[in-house]
Parts: C-alpha cells; sequence; structure tokens
C-alpha cells in the first residue's frame, strides 16, 4: 500500500470506495446478506493482516478476484458441511422422538470442537474436509511439509471422534 503514516488512511479509503460494491457482488452470488457481510469483513480483515507484503496495483480487480475465491470456498464449505450431514437423512435416527439427532445440533458439535484446536489445524482440517484439498495442496498453500499436514489432519479427527463418539454409539445402538 502506502508508506507507514498513511497506511490507516490508504486503507480506510480503499474500504470506503470498495465495501459497498464487493457487499452487493457477495450479495448476490451468496443469496444471503450475513454470508456477504462476512465475507466482505473477512476480505479487509486479511488485506489488513498482510498489509506489509501487499504490493498491488490494480485493487478493483484484486478484491473481485479474492472475493470469488472466497465465495466459492464458502460454497464448496456449504456444500461438504450439506454432504456430511446428508449422511444422516434417512438412517431413522431423526424420527425417534426420544433419542432425536438434531442435525443442526451436530453441526455445532463439529464447530465447538473445531474451535477448540488451533487456528492452523481448523484451517489445515477444514481445507481438507470441507474443501476437498488434498495433502499436497494443503501443505503447499500453507508452506508446510505433508507429513505436519498429515499430523493436523490426525489430531483433528481424533478429537472430533472423542467428541462425537456419543453420537457414533447410539447410531450404531439402533440398528
Amino acid at each position: 500500500m502506502l508508506a507507514d503514516p498513511s497506511r490507516k488512511q490508504a486503507f480506510e479509503a480503499l474500504y470506503k470506495e470498495h465495501w459497498y460494491k464487493l457487499y452487493c457482488i457477495a450479495c448476490k452470488q451468496t443469496g444471503s446478506p450475513h454470508d456477504a457481510e462476512e465475507l466482505v469483513q473477512a476480505l479487509f480483515e486479511k488485506i489488513w493482516k498482510d498489509r506489509e507484503v501487499l504490493s498491488v496495483r490494480h485493487w478493483g480487480a484484486y478484491l473481485a478476484a479474492s472475493l470469488r475465491n472466497m465465495i466459492i470456498d464458502l460454497q464448496r464449505q456449504k456444500a461438504a458441511q450439506a454432504k456430511f450431514l446428508q449422511r444422516f437423512e434417512g438412517t431413522g435416527i431423526h424420527e425417534m422422538p426420544e433419542e432425536r439427532l438434531d442435525k443442526q445440533q451436530l453441526q455445532t458439535v463439529i464447530d465447538n470442537v473445531l474451535g477448540e484446536l488451533p487456528e492452523k489445524t481448523q484451517t489445515i482440517f477444514k481445507l481438507s474436509r470441507y474443501e476437498h484439498k488434498s495433502v499436497k495442496e494443503i501443505a503447499g498453500r500453507m508452506q508446510l511439509t505433508e507429513k505436519a499436514v498429515e499430523y493436523h489432519i490426525t489430531k483433528s479427527i481424533k478429537l472430533l471422534r472423542h467428541h462425537l463418539r456419543h453420537f457414533v454409539n447410539f447410531f450404531f445402538t439402533i440398528f
């Protein structure tokens, strides 16, 4: 961006100039004002966080491409979550009123468990399971060894298994 003293003003000007346009694009693409606001906010947070290393000539194109990629990531994440939760439909579990397995409750448990993990481990798990990235792709993207990526994925899965064991035990006692 610009030299240190004016970096904050440059960021504020960038935000004011592009926020609404980006919000409208995200809202149209996601169909959700809430998701659109979250995406645009996350984009500007990332820019602020990476301000020391960013060197961008055409901010409009950079912001549009970044937002497009974030929308694609969100759509992949939602599709993966839906596919994961869809596994429980038709099992008869949700039809038992006294032992109802609520999909939203399950997703909340998963989100809470993932929230206990370090940020790097969360990111690696989400890239692997929600965005279907390979270990090699994740390693390259996060500048880690493939073994380190495998370690983080294994750590996440172990913690999820531990916290979700009562759901799994319930599932197998029914059949």
